[in-house]
């Protein structure tokens, strides 16, 4: 069972990954110089979603959202819905596990394939996924250093800064900013997750406090990459470079540190490793529990995804399906899973109440 200090790191290890590498530029595309205001507004839209996922929670304190989904609608459709969220992170694994490997290939072993880069990374992830929720839980919490060194190497970077590069603030106009404000808040997906744990939870209160607090800190620090990218790069070089603040570590001078971003990388594979194992540690988890009579043991189910994900590798790799159209996708899937469906229940669940009332 976990407490509010695991399920804090568990939201900000998940939602933390390969994003970071190139959200500035991304952001930048979109809302210019002004993209970290659009950071900020995203994780307020990610509180605004936290109280709805909060209130699903009251209503159904110790159960997941795979058990509530047939209780509010039916079984059939119940199962259905459950059904397409376990494709659905499946997606989102497969994405971060191809783009952490094209990251690792270009970056640190330009000569080695591909595929081998993924097989360790996600056998990495096999291992401890299969482990229950508290080790992976303890695990998380070990690897916080991983943040302040980070932080600490983004703080290196001020030795060449211009903070002239963001002014006038707000120029840029409210579509675009408000449309960098949804891109940001794609980024931060993650959070989702609290909707599976309230089986594993111990019982304690301050559920929706922890859960705004691990919000605040996923978004202070994006908008803080933003900030130090937008600052410290020029906008020629934010608009072209796909990967900034690799960029920047690579460029860092110093005669203690060499080599910053292979040193920042081959720490942060385990944050980005975190990410896949939440999301195959919960299919695995949920589907054993609905197949225990047939399949008994839950690491047999964790590795048939595994190879899911690996077999779907081949696909990319000789563009029968191009990488952005994996990634573009997910613009489509990102609302209804997140937003939508969650409503959607929390809707139908109100209606019903107030009729039954």
């Amino acid at each position: 069972m976990i407490n509010n200090k695991h399920l804090f790191y568990l939201i900000i290890f998940t939602q933390f990954g390969v994003a970071i590498t190139n959200l500035p530029n991304k952001i930048y595309k979109i809302a210019g110089h002004d993209g970290w205001i659009s950071t900020l507004i995203g994780g307020l839209i990610v509180q605004i979603i936290l109280f709805l996922y909060y209130s699903l929670y009251k209503k159904f304190p110790n159960k997941s959202f795979t058990d509530y989904t047939k209780i509010i609608t039916n079984p059939f459709i119940g199962t259905c819905i459950n059904i397409c969220y376990f494709i659905y992170f499946l997606y989102v694994v497969i994405v971060v596990s191809i783009r952490f490997s094209d990251i690792i290939k270009i970056w640190i072993f330009p000569k080695s394939p591909a595929w081998l880069i993924l097989i360790l990374f996600l056998f990495t992830a096999y291992i401890v996924a299969k482990k229950d929720i508290l080790t992976i839980a303890r695990t998380y919490v070990l690897c916080t250093f991983i943040f302040l060194i980070f932080i600490l190497f983004l703080l290196a970077s001020y030795n060449n800064v211009h903070f002239g590069r963001i002014l006038p603030i707000g120029q840029s106009p409210i579509k675009k900013i408000s449309s960098g404000a949804y891109s940001s808040f794609i980024e931060m997906l993650g959070f989702e997750i609290f909707l599976f744990l309230p089986p594993f939870f111990q019982d304690t209160k301050k559920k929706l406090f922890t859960l705004s607090l691990a919000n605040l800190f996923t978004t202070l620090l994006y908008t803080f990459i933003l900030f130090t990218s937008y600052i410290r790069l020029s906008n020629k070089e934010n608009s072209y470079i796909i990967d900034p603040i690799l960029y920047i570590f690579k460029t860092f001078q110093s005669k203690m540190i060499e080599g910053l971003d292979t040193l920042f990388l081959t720490l942060w594979i385990i944050v980005i490793c975190a990410t896949v194992i939440s999301y195959i540690f919960i299919i695995s988890e949920d589907v054993h529990k609905r197949l225990y009579l047939i399949v008994k043991n839950r690491n047999s189910i964790l590795f048939f995804i595994i190879l899911i994900i690996f077999a779907f590798y081949p696909l990319v790799s000789s563009l029968v399906i191009k990488r952005e159209t994996i990634a573009n996708f997910g613009s489509y899937l990102d609302p209804i899973f997140i937003i939508i469906i969650p409503f959607l229940l929390f809707l139908i669940n109100k209606v019903r109440g107030l009729i039954n009332s």
